[in-house]
């Protein structure tokens, strides 16, 4: 399985997050990328979160338009099914690896990005991850699943 990086997402705290044309990733997470509360978002094993952009088309069948980085990812992906991923599984995106950690389930703080997004949300969800091997990425980066069976 394959995919491609739709946009990479960065905010000096909070959502929504804005693209960035090409960032360095490393243990630390996303260069330019900030949480308000570190208590619940970042750290080695939530250095990056993923969602998709097969998310923000079915949103918009739900009449929420809504950009990539809106709900608070920094990697925006097209072309994998993340919700048949599972923990453990690598992904080579850019010149990084990163480590499936967790499942990204939607945040409370998704209603200030718009009114009922969080119920729309709910079951729908994305994935926190490590940083394995640090190194750029780009919108538009190959995408390859590294490990099919953790």
């Amino acid at each position: 399985m394959s995919g491609r990086l739709i946009s990479v997402n960065t905010s000096a705290g909070g959502m929504p997050k804005r693209p960035v044309e090409r960032v360095r990733v490393e243990v630390s997470g996303v260069a330019g990328d900030f949480q308000k509360n570190r208590k619940y978002h970042g750290g080695p094993d939530r250095a990056i979160c993923l969602y998709s952009a097969e998310l923000y088309d079915w949103l918009r069948t739900q009449n929420i338009d809504l950009a990539p980085g809106s709900v608070g990812e920094n990697f925006t992906t097209a072309g994998i099914d993340l919700q048949s991923l599972v923990a453990g599984q690598r992904l080579h995106v850019g010149d990084c690896q990163i480590e499936l950690s967790e499942v990204r389930e939607p945040c409370r703080n998704l209603n200030r990005v718009h009114a009922g997004l969080l119920q729309a949300m709910q079951g729908r969800s994305g994935w926190m991850a490590r940083v394995t091997q640090d190194g750029w990425v780009h919108a538009g980066a190959d995408i390859q699943i590294q490990d099919e069976s953790p």
